[in-house]
């Protein structure tokens, strides 16, 4: 039998597996960080934690494979995406980084469009040209921080970041690089001219490899201090979300996943680049090499939960279970209440880095279930926008395959089936990413042929299936029209950018 260690290096968490090529896993350690966040949208981490987490949860890891007389063959690396570390020649950060969720790029992103349209942003990368991704971030130090952006050798995602930690080498892949603004979606390489318009130095940019590729080996440094053998090969596996669609079956049309951890990611499979007229929609690379995903994103949905939580109950000390029970004494539609869960802006369906979270129509009659059951629609009917807007451009989707901390709970899935009236099926291993990645790894070693072999053989158990139900589905469509015309409003009114003024 053949052992992996899988690092998933998370928003909120870090979390190191071992799994043989059968999908089991034998252990797992979790380390857990808090980013820093600044008001009115910033986002930072300081890139220490990702160091100090990949050494405890290997360190763990290899203690445990060494007194079980497991023989570890490589170590898999997958990662958030479109987060940003300028570091110096031998790989130290010079800045804390920026988060995927950081939104104090939004002026330069407006200015990169005056010199690019967004529709050959769009064209050439796939993306929109806004806060979330990673060239304005590197933007925001070369302009905001000269003197940070003088002394950096590379700009790493935080991938690439904990794979030089572990390799010694500056090495992406295609699944990161699709995030960066920077990738030519079709080709993937490097894009000329979105470089040349940037004015940002090539130098600057890791090389670019396929998911999956061996990115290099444990170095004599990192072996010592985590306990594993040097030499033992490293893998890119790539973007947690391209992970994740593997290993919840979207190797074909007609399926999609929705992944909720901090935030909600909905991907469609694609042999080819798609596009959407209005650009709402996103094409990146997929972690099957050469191919794509159709994918819409949503910022803040499981930080929602994790943030009522934490303000409005015991923190840490209270099990989710408990929230659960709580929403499920409220009905369908919440009493009235409506979530409107942009807590740090908008990406899919709205694309509006000024939206914020809003709770609507409380009364002195709201119970707290109201308010978490009201998360837990606002959550799943803004995932449901998503899955309407890929089938208009990809086709039909019959299956939504759920994965993430969230989709533990029985009522959320429920919620999920109904909001998106489609049959939703959830399987044993809720922790996608680190399964996806390891697959990409099996067959990266060449231990099976194929990606569809390798999830036939690792992903065995079969999912629990969740029927919409015809009443509560058209419930939801009302809620769900609701819920655009109170956005639309607030959008369209000005609303959102004056809050922002008075913060600024």
């Amino acid at each position: 039998m053949t052992y992996l260690i899988t690092l998933d290096v998370g928003t909120s968490s870090t979390r190191a597996f071992i799994y043989d090529t059968g999908g089991n896993v034998h252990f797992t350690s979790t380390y857990t960080y808090t980013s820093i966040y600044t008001p009115p949208s910033q986002v930072e981490q300081d890139p220490a934690d990702w160091r100090k987490a990949a050494i405890f949860t290997l360190k763990e890891a290899a203690r445990y494979a060494q007194s079980k007389g497991l023989a570890v063959t490589a170590i898999a690396v997958t990662s958030q995406r479109a987060s940003v570390i300028p570091v110096d020649a031998r790989g130290n950060p010079l800045h804390n980084a920026l988060m995927w969720q950081d939104k104090r790029t939004t002026q330069l992103c407006q200015e990169f469009t005056e010199k690019i349209s967004p529709a050959e942003i769009y064209k050439r990368t796939g993306l929109r040209a806004n806060p979330y991704f990673s060239l304005p971030k590197m933007l925001w130090f070369k302009v905001k921080t000269p003197e940070v952006y003088r002394k950096t050798a590379k700009f790493l995602g935080v991938q690439d970041y904990v794979v030089y930690l572990l390799t010694g080498k500056f090495i992406t892949d295609w699944s990161q690089a699709a995030r960066t603004m920077l990738m030519n979606i079709k080709t993937f390489e490097w894009d000329r001219e979105i470089l040349d318009v940037s004015g940002l130095d090539r130098r600057l940019l890791c090389e670019l490899s396929p998911p999956g590729t061996i990115a290099g080996t444990l170095t004599a440094d990192f072996s010592r201090l985590v306990g594993l053998k040097e030499g033992t090969p490293v893998i890119i596996s790539g973007g947690d979300q391209q992970n994740a669609a593997i290993a919840l079956n979207v190797l074909k049309p007609g399926i999609a996943e929705a992944n909720t951890g901090t935030g909600s990611f909905v991907i469609a499979y694609s042999d080819r680049p798609v596009f959407d007229e209005e650009n709402r929609v996103l094409c990146s690379a997929s972690a099957i090499p050469g191919k794509w995903i159709i994918e819409a994103g949503i910022f803040n949905t499981g930080s929602i939960y994790r943030w009522f939580r934490d303000q409005f109950f015991n923190g840490q000390h209270t099990p989710y279970q408990v929230l659960n029970e709580q929403a499920a004494q409220s009905p369908v539609g919440a009493n009235g209440v409506l979530l409107l869960p942009h807590f740090e802006g908008s990406a899919a369906p709205f694309w509006n880095p000024y939206a914020k979270g809003l709770f609507f129509n409380l009364s002195l009659g709201t119970k707290r279930g109201d308010l978490i059951r009201a998360i837990l629609e606002g959550i799943a009917l803004e995932i449901a926008e998503n899955i309407s807007l890929i089938e208009k451009i990809a086709g039909k989707i019959d299956l939504v395959s759920v994965a993430g901390g969230m989709t533990r709970s029985d009522l959320f899935n429920t919620i999920q089936a109904n909001a998106f009236g489609k049959t939703v099926i959830s399987y044993p291993n809720s922790e996608a990413t680190s399964i996806g990645a390891t697959i990409s790894a099996a067959v990266s070693l060449g231990v099976y042929n194929s990606y569809e072999e390798a999830f036939s053989r690792m992903v065995k158990d079969g999912p629990k299936k969740y029927e919409p139900n015809p009443e509560d589905r058209e419930k939801y469509e009302q809620i769900k029209a609701r819920r655009r015309r109170l956005y639309n409003v607030l959008a369209q009114g000005g609303v959102y950018e004056e809050f922002m003024k008075t913060l600024a």
